[in-house]
């Protein structure tokens, strides 16, 4: 009969605390109901400052904020959510404009050069290039190597000879001994200007290379014709590089990327603000 007793007093214990719990879990989603009402449905706007931020303004916030942060801001409460989705429908309206925008312009320099054209008069420029080239041979080359105390013409040529081959070498070579390695072998330098893509010449290339114009023609030739002859190639591939034709066709590069950034861009924002 005792044990029968304690027992019914735990049973009793245990509801109780049962019933403790439940009150207490109850309450919880009542508060956190109450939260959800005073946020979607804010009874006192002036308590809420957020409420008085006018549209305008919450447009220009939100310029400064990425697009992570733009779509918790919608989740704050039903004005906030309001304000981003407006704001980032006329981002969309403006990034629509400006790639339009750069549509047109890339359009209207294709319509007014021709790149065949353009492509014609640089593969004569070329050729040139290449016949210059062939003026030197293996001889030359070595001749050049030769020396112990260049002139710094002579210096200043194959240096820039070493920036159109690495375009990983952001300055010229003040040291001839590096400089005599690339004239070492003489055949495969020869390969490497005969087989060498334009294309690939970097704005930072091109910019060293430019130095060229600044060599002394006919004073170089006096003092090597050999380095002279590669004076005439390098001439002849920095002028092709600074030509209109690469000048467009960087700058179609670029419109294109620029659009395509864009477009990009328009479809995050689509995809947020629905």
């Amino acid at each position: 009969m005792q044990k029968l007793i304690v027992d019914l007093k735990n049973i009793e214990s245990q509801n109780q605390n049962q019933e403790s719990k439940l009150k207490k879990l109850f309450l919880e989603f009542d508060e956190i109901f109450n939260k959800q009402q005073n946020i979607l449905n804010p009874k006192n706007t002036k308590s809420n400052l957020l409420q008085g931020i006018r549209p305008e303004l919450f447009a220009l916030i939100l310029e400064f904020l990425d697009l992570k942060t733009c779509f918790r801001f919608r989740l704050v409460n039903g004005y906030t959510n309001v304000c981003v989705i407006k704001s980032l429908h006329q981002k969309i309206k403006h990034l629509n404009d400006q790639s339009k925008y750069l549509e047109n312009e890339l359009n209207e320099i294709q319509n007014k050069y021709s790149q065949d054209i353009m492509n014609q008069d640089l593969q004569i420029t070329r050729q040139n290039a290449y016949d210059r080239l062939s003026q030197l041979d293996k001889a030359g080359i070595a001749e050049i190597r030769m020396y112990s105390r260049p002139p710094e013409m002579v210096v200043k040529v194959i240096s820039l000879i070493c920036i159109l081959l690495d375009p990983n070498i952001k300055q010229y070579q003040e040291n001839w001994s590096n400089c005599q390695k690339i004239l070492k072998d003489c055949q495969n330098l020869l390969n490497q200007l005969l087989q060498l893509e334009i294309d690939n010449i970097s704005d930072s290339q091109l910019k060293l290379l430019q130095a060229i114009h600044n060599v002394q023609a006919q004073q170089l030739q006096n003092i090597s014709s050999s380095c002279y002859s590669i004076y005439l190639y390098l001439q002849s591939i920095v002028e092709i590089r600074e030509s209109k034709y690469y000048i467009v066709k960087n700058q179609k590069l670029n419109l294109e990327k620029q659009i395509k950034l864009k477009s990009n861009l328009i479809e995050k924002l689509q995809s947020i603000s629905k």
